[in-house]
């Protein structure tokens, strides 16, 4: 029977202790040996909690497991919990997986599963795996809680202006705590707050002023207008710990009512007085129209219809260019644009404002991959492009190794010879030292071989990749050709398969890069240049 491995660590701490990856595959693979299994696939997940079902190896093999020409029977996993430790996911995923026939088998966990007695032994361990990650799960939430009610900090970096300090508690237990910075951060932070409540200064002015001054940020970077919006809103400053603001249980981190949140006041010294603080939200709620709300709910967030934001680049600075609606009197009403992200978040000092209308870019964008892509299917093009471009891109390589090998064959031959020679008395003065020399060249042109065939691997793109790879590409061309097309679609498949794109507006030219990978690797990349007219 051909199987499919699939292995998995929540974290470092576990993939240090039995159940780490190479210990599991190894259990497996001796279970394979001793039953007479072929493994066929590997799927390997690190630092992934099996508490859900968003794991993109896991999907990945479901995904292959779904084909009709699928090339394994049977996933096999060390522990059932490895599959998945969610009840529901694990009842769903398995039935799904036995409509198409393909097992799923724990090699430490001996079920049948063709009995009444198997399924109620399977069905007892599934729940209790994820009692026991439920109940890990409140236990230590409550130790959090207790923690974060105290005062005391449960993780993560300190604001800007404070350090981490570890007080004790008891004789061998220490807490974590915040304290006062360096003396210059403090005092950046209260000139922040200042700028912003008395002298009528917005964040990317703030921001701007901070790195013309070249005061470094937090990470030893320059400021952003997002950076001083989070200082306005942050309540440490007056001396107040919040915990709980957000679910980071569910897909998509939400946040939590103010209701639900852990607030305690005076956990540590305070920046700024509370007066100044309310101020600044006050302002905040005037300019913003609403704006001031320390958070907003995920799921109001609109969903964008510039589906190459994150993709395009500044061709000066090399931000990200973001969509930008913007208001006009002219006919035609409001305009689209991509801006660079770097001009909008730390002003004209980092970067001169240049927006490039969003129809135009999108439509040369579209035309260029529409020819790009449907030459990769033409007549089944795709497997012998991939090819072209691995001998195109590995042409010094591969004469090199060949060279190599030549030349190691010859010494080989030669020592041969003389060795011969020198077995039947056919020696004379200068053969022995003729091998020792050519030995020594046998020995430095083997090493050589060793170090270019390195990592060196000939063409060999598994299948079920390019399958893959003809979906993306019939999907991409389908959303293309829509009427109304669904930008969040495009947006997910351009990230993808688009590696580099920007506008020189010296020269008018529009620079697009398309990339394929699998394992990390370069498959394909075409760079394509039109006109900006």
């Amino acid at each position: 029977m051909k199987v499919a491995i699939y292995a998995r660590v929540s974290s470092d701490r576990q993939a240090e202790k039995e159940l780490s990856i190479p210990a599991q595959v190894k259990a497996i693979q001796q279970y394979c040996q001793e039953r007479g299994y072929i493994i066929v696939s590997e799927y390997i997940e690190k630092g992934k909690s099996a508490k859900t079902d968003d794991r993109q190896e896991f999907q990945k093999m479901v995904a292959v497991a779904k084909r009709s020409n699928r090339p394994f029977d049977a996933i096999l996993v060390h522990k059932f919990d490895r599959f998945s430790r969610k009840r529901d996911d694990h009842v769903i995923y398995k039935a799904l997986l036995a409509q198409v026939g393909v097992k799923v088998i724990s090699v430490t966990e001996q079920t049948d599963n063709d009995t009444p007695q198997d399924k109620l032994l399977e069905g007892m361990l599934e729940v209790m795996s994820e009692f026991f990650n439920a109940n890990l799960a409140v236990e230590v939430r409550k130790g959090m809680a207790q923690n974060a009610k105290q005062g005391f900090n449960n993780g993560g970096t300190p604001p800007y202006g404070y350090r981490t300090e570890h007080v004790a508690i008891g004789a061998q237990k220490t807490k974590a705590v915040w304290v006062l910075g360096p003396r210059e951060e403090v005092d950046i932070v209260k000139w922040i707050f200042n700028q912003y409540a008395y002298e009528g200064i917005g964040y990317t002015k703030i921001a701007s002023e901070l790195n013309r001054q070249q005061i470094p940020s937090q990470k030893g970077g320059t400021w952003s207008s997002s950076t001083i919006r989070a200082f306005i809103f942050n309540e440490a400053y007056v001396g107040r710990r919040c915990w709980n603001k957000q679910d980071y249980q569910t897909k998509g981190k939400k946040w939590r009512d103010r209701s639900e949140w852990i607030i305690t006041e005076n956990a540590h010294p305070a920046i700024i007085s509370l007066e100044l603080f309310n101020k600044c939200q006050e302002i905040a709620k005037g300019r913003n129209n609403g704006g001031g709300e320390t958070h907003k709910p995920f799921d109001r967030k609109s969903s964008s219809p510039f589906w190459l934001r994150g993709t395009i680049t500044c061709d000066k600075c090399g931000s990200r260019m973001v969509g930008n609606s913007t208001s006009s009197k002219t006919k035609g009403g409001k305009k689209h644009y991509y801006v660079c992200g770097g001009y909008l978040r730390k002003g004209k000092e980092y970067c001169a404002y240049v927006g490039w209308n969003k129809e135009k870019v999108e439509e040369i964008v579209s035309n260029r991959l529409r020819i790009a892509l449907m030459r990769l299917l033409v007549n089944d093009n795709l497997t012998d492009e991939l090819r072209l471009f691995y001998t195109e891109n590995n042409q010094h390589r591969i004469a090199q190794k060949a060279n190599i090998e030549n030349e190691i064959k010859f010494l080989q031959k030669r020592i041969k010879l003389i060795e011969e020679d020198i077995q039947v008395g056919k020696v004379k003065s200068y053969h022995q030292e003729m091998l020792t020399e050519m030995q020594d060249e046998l020995r430095e042109k083997t090493a050589e071989h060793l170090r270019v065939t390195a990592n060196w691997s000939e063409f060999n793109v598994p299948e079920e990749s390019i399958v893959a790879i003809k979906y993306d590409i019939q999907t991409f061309l389908g959303l293309l050709d829509q009427d109304v097309p669904n930008p969040q679609l495009l947006h997910t498949i351009a990230s993808k398969y688009i590696s580099k794109l920007f506008i020189n507006r010296d020269a008018g030219k529009v620079y697009l890069t398309l990339q394929m990978t699998h394992d990390d690797k370069l498959l394909f990349e075409k760079t394509m240049v039109s006109e900006w007219h």
